[in-house]
């Protein structure tokens, strides 16, 4: 058992809710989960988080000293509270998930927005440890992103600081699911690489489906992900000058087909910089996989209780 005990880290998406018994340190002891009740509601999914905990609580040798909360939708991040939901998690908005869960569990918690959490975790444990300013993209169903210098999230004055899938990418381009156009999300993302696939091959192609048939040699295939590439690699270097980070780093579920295009991407932006102070070695794969958004939540828990700084 760590000197100070464990904390529980959370991490609430439209399948599962997976949570982990974490040290001081970043190492994690036990993980659990259960199906995310979506049917159910907020209550549902509350219930749900509550026992996921109960279980790591009771596997746990030593004191639990807090709980922090990674969720998709925007957080207001001093009161753990979901601001706006997301389609896959219908009725979220609006639950104050902290306060709930503290109350139920008898323990502090926090809550943060899921692409915030990874990034914290990167920074504390992952791909970006040790580093002062680190980047990490979460590139899957959408593109999502956090921002960490030195131990803290830029989260912006009013708390939706960093949310990098929504920069405007293509002036008047393609609708997005935030009620804008053209943002980042809308060409960067699993849901787009399979709108292109549906585009060129018909209802139900998608994601999977281009990756394979540009494995495969096609031509049509491989111009989308030229694209793709040459977008993210505008995107990457917008990056580095938003925030003069020592590192990007790219998870999420498409970070697994990163030999797609990730070489391309890294070729153009290179480019682009043509020399300059930053260069694509500064993007690299993130290290925590699916784990990130439950490992940052507890390291936000670990400083929240004043062990982390």
């Amino acid at each position: 058992m760590p000197a100070a005990g464990w904390t529980i880290g959370l991490d609430v998406g439209g399948t599962k809710v997976l949570g982990g018994l974490v040290a001081e340190d970043g190492r994690v002891a036990a993980t659990a989960r259960r199906d995310t009740p979506v049917g159910e509601g907020a209550a549902g999914i509350l219930a749900t988080m509550a026992a996921v905990a109960r279980d790591l609580v009771q596997g746990a040798v030593g004191p639990v000293v807090g709980v922090g909360v990674s969720t998709a939708g925007h957080v207001e991040a001093a009161t753990g509270t979901v601001v706006d939901g997301t389609p896959n998690l219908p009725g979220w908005a609006g639950t104050p998930v902290a306060a709930w869960l503290s109350d139920e569990l008898g323990l502090p918690v926090c809550a943060d927005n899921d692409a915030n959490a990874a990034a914290w975790a990167e920074a504390w444990c992952g791909a970006g440890k040790g580093l002062r300013t680190v980047v990490a993209v979460t590139l899957g169903t959408g593109f999502g992103g956090g921002v960490v210098d030195a131990g803290h999230v830029l989260r912006g004055a009013r708390g939706g600081g960093a949310e990098l899938g929504h920069m405007i990418l293509v002036p008047d381009g393609r609708p997005c699911n935030c009620g804008r156009s053209g943002c980042v999300e809308a060409y960067l993302s699993g849901t787009a690489l399979g709108r292109e696939a549906e585009r060129l091959w018909g209802a139900g192609a998608d994601a999977h489906v281009l990756f394979a048939r540009a494995e495969s040699g096609d031509r049509l295939a491989r111009e989308v992900l030229e694209v793709f590439s040459a977008h993210l690699a505008t995107v990457m270097v917008s990056l580095t000058s938003l925030f003069d980070p020592e590192v990007i780093l790219i998870g999420g579920g498409l970070s697994r087909r990163a030999e797609a295009y990730l070489p391309r991407m890294k070729a153009r932006m290179d480019l682009i910089l043509a020399g300059r102070r930053w260069s694509s070695d500064m993007v690299r794969l993130a290290a925590l996989g699916e784990s990130a958004g439950f490992i940052g939540a507890a390291g936000q828990a670990w400083q929240q209780s004043g062990i982390l700084r």
